[in-house]
């Protein structure tokens, strides 16, 4: 049985929506948390998902939750989501965090693993991007899955893994399986992350680019523009 099928499977008149169990969980639903447990437990090894781009539909959708307009939106993901969710085999484009790996795991592999767990951040690490980082992460993954996943950034947002929570998820297995289901997903845990931040969901209203900016990548956004880049895309999608 495929991911996909067992997904279908679990589908039920109680759990009818992975989406809505979640929710539900995170409300401390115990039956929504077991449904999520279990569906969690279908994340393939190789993390192949569906591969479906993001809808029309999805900007409308994330307009409305984060009370912004349209070409807030799109403006964001022109800028911060990397084109696309996914590569070419089907798995999410990531970047493994050899830092956050020996973080999450008190420096037990620092020693042992220093090209994939490193106390400090280290630019050299890192590699090629595209299918490497998945080399680098399976390292991990066969030391400690859930420390691995979590020193993740996955998908067009670049989410890091360690923020299921904030991203709406009661688990770092939940949040990626919900990645995988498509660029939509990926939209909506983003408008997650940043109405847990209320000062970067008010920067966001205002069309405040650089408070934004440096809120969601950092004191060092100006190197790469970030700002000045956000603030074209959003005239160039007709804001105002």
């Amino acid at each position: 049985m495929g991911l996909f099928d067992l997904f279908s499977d679990l589908e039920s008149e109680d759990q009818p929506d992975w989406r809505q169990s979640v929710d539900e969980c995170l409300g401390g639903d115990e039956v929504a948390c077991e449904w999520v447990h279990v569906t969690a437990q279908a994340l393939p090894a190789n993390l192949i998902g569906t591969g479906k781009r993001l809808s029309p539909e999805g900007y409308e959708t994330a307009a409305t939750r984060l009370g912004v307009p349209v070409a807030s939106i799109k403006a964001v993901c022109a800028v911060e989501a990397l084109g696309s969710g996914f590569l070419k085999s089907g798995r999410l484009k990531i970047l493994y965090e050899a830092h956050k790996f020996s973080a999450a795991t008190g420096r037990k592999y620092d020693q042992s693993n220093p090209n994939i767990s490193a106390k400090s951040w280290n630019k050299a690490l890192y590699g090629a991007g595209g299918e490497h980082q998945y080399v680098r992460m399976e390292q991990a993954r066969k030391l400690n899955e859930t420390a691995a996943l979590a020193s993740v950034s996955w998908g067009m947002f670049q989410i890091l893994g360690s923020n299921y929570a904030a991203a709406g998820f009661p688990s770092v297995h939940a949040f990626v399986f919900d990645q995988l289901q498509g660029e939509d997903n990926q939209l909506m845990a983003f408008c997650s992350f940043v109405k847990s931040s209320p000062a970067m969901h008010k920067a966001l209203i205002r069309k405040d680019w650089a408070t934004f900016a440096r809120l969601y990548n950092g004191p060092g956004y100006k190197a790469n523009a970030y700002d000045t880049k956000l603030a074209a895309a959003f005239k160039k999608y007709g804001g105002k």
